[in-house]
């Protein structure tokens, strides 16, 4: 009996210290804040997501504003991770704006001027005052919430510089205003990115009409695109429509690269790649000079290629900018490597040499050089060098 008691105890004990050594605390995302709204007569609900860096930086940060932020504040935080994260994007941050339910027609349709005031005159105001913006602004809403974000657009359409659309509706309303519109502003470059599920059946033929009117009427200036997106329904497409929508607006800002060299060639080769970079400069403020992930990455489809001759062609292009001597050792030495494999054993031996130089204790230049001295019948200054490889 005393032994029963004693294992029961043990076993009590040691469930008791692993429940103590969990450490629990909340995931909180962003900040909710409530705001007075004198021309709503009624109280609103913000979330805030500040960039992660936001405190230890001066930076001034674009702001994308969601419409339902109760259904699509953490879709946008989740996205805008990631895109920082794979430098698709800047940082920027998010403002929610939530509603119930309820007030949705209300404030979409029936009375979307007042809501529209609002979002301008108090939420835009309270967050260029609070936060450091840089004017850049974007705009997503879905459904009667995107029918709103095109009813901005025609009403106010310097007040944002993206307007994102998921599956908007009603749009028959519209058409008319979005015509005088195009008409009036024949430099209009704002991004309009508007999409309709595969499936929704009044909601697709209003945005096709929608693509016609555009197709006809835009000017060369305005930067829009159209989505008729396969296999989604009409409750999924604001997640895919928000993706594509800000990774349009940021097209020119992740440094350029391509798969192989037939998608290079398509797009048109480096007058395509020369011509990215100074799109990137004009609008981001970057160097227009093509980044070294850039000019390795187009070497590298030719070496994938087995492609000599285009090879060389990139590197005399390339040359210039020193690009080899900056990038990873490692994909310096698939060059040097490349060159070996041609044949061209004084580019090798001159590439090998500089990394081995820069990088003592990295193996893979020493082996390089071991191997060039081995095509070159030079065994004994091959063997001198493996054998530094192999003590690292």
């Amino acid at each position: 009996m005393n032994t029963k008691i004693i294992i029961t105890a043990f076993i009590c004990l040691f469930f008791f210290r692993m429940k103590a050594q969990v450490n629990i605390k909340d995931n909180i995302i962003g900040s909710s804040i409530s705001i007075e709204s004198k021309i709503l007569n009624d109280e609103r609900e913000l979330q805030i997501f500040l960039p992660d860096n936001y405190e230890n930086s001066k930076k001034n940060y674009p702001v994308l504003y969601i419409l339902d932020g109760q259904r699509y504040f953490l879709h946008a935080v989740s996205l805008q991770k990631s895109f920082v994260e794979f430098k698709q994007t800047p940082d920027f941050i998010i403002v929610g704006i939530s509603k119930k339910r309820s007030d949705r027609n209300q404030n979409y349709n029936v009375d979307s001027q007042s809501y529209r005031d609002f979002i301008e005159k108090e939420v835009i105001k309270y967050v260029n005052i609070t936060y450091r913006t840089s004017k850049k602004q974007m705009l997503f809403g879905w459904a009667l919430g995107g029918g709103f974000v095109l009813e901005t657009l025609i009403s106010k359409p310097n007040l944002f510089d993206v307007y994102i659309a998921a599956s908007p509706f009603p749009l028959k309303d519209k058409m008319s205003a979005i015509d005088s519109l195009l008409k009036a502003n024949p430099s209009f470059n704002k991004l309009v990115y508007f999409t309709s599920g595969s499936n929704e059946g009044l909601v697709k033929g209003e945005t096709r009409k929608l693509k016609t009117l555009i197709t006809n009427k835009a000017p060369n200036s305005m930067n829009w695109v159209f989505k008729e997106l396969k296999s989604e329904e009409h409750r999924s497409t604001p997640f895919t429509t928000l993706y594509h929508g800000i990774q349009r607006y940021y097209h020119y800002y992740p440094e350029l690269q391509f798969n192989n060299l037939e998608e290079f060639s398509n797009f048109g080769g480096l007058e395509y790649v020369y011509d990215y970079y100074q799109k990137r400069a004009s609008q981001f403020g970057f160097s227009n000079d093509l980044s070294d992930w850039t000019m390795f990455s187009i070497t590298r489809n030719a070496i994938r290629a087995d492609d000599f001759v285009q090879f060389e062609s990139f590197i005399n292009e390339f040359e210039k900018t020193q690009f080899i001597s900056r990038i990873r050792v490692n994909r310096a030495c698939l060059i040097a490597e490349f060159y070996l494999k041609n044949k061209n054993y004084d580019k090798s031996l001159e590439l090998f040499t500089l990394l081995a130089e820069k990088h003592p204790n990295n193996p893979r230049p020493l082996n390089g050089l071991g191997d060039t001295y081995t095509a070159l019948k030079k065994f004994t200054k091959a063997s001198k060098y493996y054998k530094k490889a192999k003590d690292i």
